[in-house]
């Protein structure tokens, strides 16, 4: 019983205002050692929700918890942070045997934006878990290196539809020339997830060889949001 109250504990206090988070910074980072691990990951949670550069070092004991929840928890609230000082931890982790580690990880990494994640990141597109390849394509995205072009290029080939569409927004991101003739593919996907992020991303490149193809999508493609989408991007950019 005594554990259900310490859980029910932080729960409560875990949906108070910042001030009151901030008044128990130091018993959230106590909760990082408690016995119970429901209550360290609600505590790696609450120092996320707190942004403090304090707890960073509390965080990364934590990511190497021996439950995947508090490690997984540990990694979102260190990406909250963006404290770079979490980078080679949390790239290590992106090997971690559990897949929500992983994926938190390269969610981290994305908002840390820091270059040395990049290779990894490329290497984490071929995980065998599609969630882990997608949160990889959106850190890709967020750090908008170079590099990544080709392998997001590949995997707007991805089986699931979710790495496919990230990796249209990552390459919208980036903002480089090379992936047009794949987001005009794209605009053909199966997904309407992927066809709207294929549009949105061939906006934000603002090549004009798109034009024609967007403005073909505007007029066939047999969902409403999906045309109006296009049509949104070709009257912003003046290609109508």
């Amino acid at each position: 019983m005594k554990y259900r109250y310490k859980i029910i504990f932080v729960l409560i206090l875990i949906a108070l205002d910042g001030a009151a988070l901030e008044e128990n910074l130091d018993q959230y980072k106590e909760g990082l050692t408690n016995e119970n691990s429901t209550v360290r990951a609600q505590a790696a949670m609450a120092l996320g929700e707190l942004n403090d550069a304090e707890s960073v070092d509390s965080l990364l004991l934590a990511l190497k918890d021996e439950n995947s929840s508090v490690r997984s928890e540990s990694a979102k609230a260190l990406g909250w942070i963006g404290d770079d000082r979490a980078s080679d931890q949390l790239i290590q982790a992106l090997n971690d045997p559990d897949w929500d580690v992983r994926s938190s990880s390269a969610l981290a990494l994305g908002h840390i934006k820091n270059p040395n994640a990049v290779d990894p990141l490329i290497q984490l597109l071929s995980d065998e878990n599609s969630l882990v390849r997608a949160s990889a394509a959106g850190a890709l995205g967020k750090i908008g290196n170079e590099e990544a072009v080709d392998p997001l290029i590949q995997a707007l080939s991805d089986e699931d539809p979710r790495v496919r569409y990230e990796a249209a927004k990552a390459l919208g991101d980036i903002k480089d020339s090379r992936s047009v003739d794949a987001l005009v593919k794209s605009l053909n996907d199966s997904d309407d997830s992927v066809r709207y992020w294929a549009i949105i991303a061939l906006g934000n490149i603002n090549d004009s060889r798109a034009a024609e193809y967007l403005i073909q999508t505007s007029i066939e493609d047999e969902d409403d949001y999906i045309r109006n989408a296009a049509s949104i991007v070709l009257n912003e950019k003046g290609w109508s």
